[in-house]
């Protein structure tokens, strides 16, 4: 007996749980139900075709008989009919859906009478869910993921963040090559920025962490007045572009801030920026070790920057902590407690540390808050 085979064609950009449960509610009926990311070339998507596969195929792996693919440049319900498909499923929202689908039905009986559409409503509580309302609200407050993960799977939200966070690292670097006067070959050293940090290990030492440190500087405004505001954001950018969080046998590495800045100066060299700028940078990023206050303001300012983190909310900094173990994920938690507890102490100690932020700014504006996350982290450690 032939299998009994449909389909579910929509742009999935990005796909939502109201996407999601029109496919787990159909997939039981079918013996193979073909899940296709519709492509329309005189549209603009904020995903790739690629993108939304994988997403989609994330958001349905507890499916065994649901297969992803892409209809690109073609009639859904011709795919279909190639494929052994007898039905195209269509998900409707409201009486607007219903409309635009009967014209699409009737259409599609015409290109291909052997496939048969069948609208399915959504259930009440999605109606109001559509990609583009997901869309709408990415970066429009800091609680937008909140919000956002009520309407799409988990790793839709991942995706969604790192394209916002790409999309404003560009607007921060295209300015900072705009006061260079765009030198040449910027493109690719942003790209390899990128690259690197997007390595698998990150889980805080992430573009994300740039981007805020970069936005943090433009939220301060004039009350982080920077001497030299090029070398400063240099090292912001480059200041854990190496990060190791451990060696093969998980021993602390002592020299990511060391090999940062060697990868800030050849790449500054390539655009051809001059020595005194990459110096000056250079000792910047060196500053982030956090093992000696630095003396230069600027320094002081990428430094405290570098720490905002740490005066945040408690639920900003109980995300970072938990990223951080993350990246430590191979190292017991006997022993990751005990390292962890030793740099927390150094930062509480007055002794050794008067205050956590260096900048007055940052001072009035995270110390309190700073000392009560770590007491807080501190006393669940121990």
């Amino acid at each position: 007996m032939a299998k009994r085979k449909a389909v579910y064609a929509a742009s999935l950009d990005p796909i939502t749980n109201g996407h999601l449960n029109i496919i787990e509610r159909m997939a039981p009926l079918y013996d193979e139900l073909i899940v296709l990311v519709a492509v329309d070339g005189r549209k603009n998507y904020m995903f790739t075709p690629e993108e939304r596969v994988a997403m989609a195929e994330a958001a349905v792996e507890h499916l065994p008989n649901v297969a992803v693919g892409v209809c690109l440049g073609r009639y859904v319900v011709k795919v279909a009919e190639e494929e052994g498909a007898r039905v195209v499923f269509r998900g409707l929202r409201n009486s607007s859906d219903l409309e635009a689908e009967q014209v699409m039905a009737i259409e599609n009986r015409q290109i291909a009478p052997s496939v048969e559409t069948i609208l399915v409503p959504c259930l009440p509580e999605l109606m109001h869910v559509s990609s583009s309302m997901v869309k709408s609200h990415v970066g429009v407050d800091p609680d937008w993921e909140t919000q956002v993960s009520r309407s799409v799977p988990a790793a839709v939200v991942v995706k969604l963040k790192e394209k916002h966070v790409l999309a404003k690292a560009a607007k921060h670097w295209a300015a900072l090559m705009a006061e260079l006067e765009n030198p040449k070959g910027a493109g690719a050293v942003f790209n390899g920025l990128v690259k690197a940090y997007g390595e698998p290990h990150r889980y805080y030492h992430t573009l994300a962490h740039i981007v805020d440190m970069l936005d943090e500087l433009d939220a301060w405004g004039t009350e982080l007045l920077l001497d030299d505001p090029v070398a400063a954001k240099f090292a912001i950018w480059y200041h854990d572009v190496v990060y190791v969080p451990h060696t093969a046998d998980l021993q602390p590495v002592t020299d990511n801030e060391e090999r940062s800045a060697q990868r800030l100066a050849a790449d500054l060299e390539t655009l051809g920026l001059p020595s005194a700028l990459i110096n000056k940078a250079k000792a910047h990023v060196l500053c982030t070790t956090h093992r000696v206050a630095p003396p230069e303001h600027d320094a002081r300012v990428v430094a405290d920057l570098d720490l905002a983190i740490l005066g945040k909310s408690a639920k900003e900094f109980d995300r970072y902590e938990a990223a951080i173990r993350a990246e430590y994920g191979l190292v017991p938690e006997p022993l990751f407690r005990a390292r962890r507890v030793k740099i927390l102490r150094l930062f509480l100690d007055t002794n050794l540390r008067p205050s956590i932020y260096l900048t007055d700014a940052l001072r009035s504006g995270y110390e309190a808050p700073a000392r009560a996350n770590l007491a807080r982290s501190l006393a669940k450690l121990e």
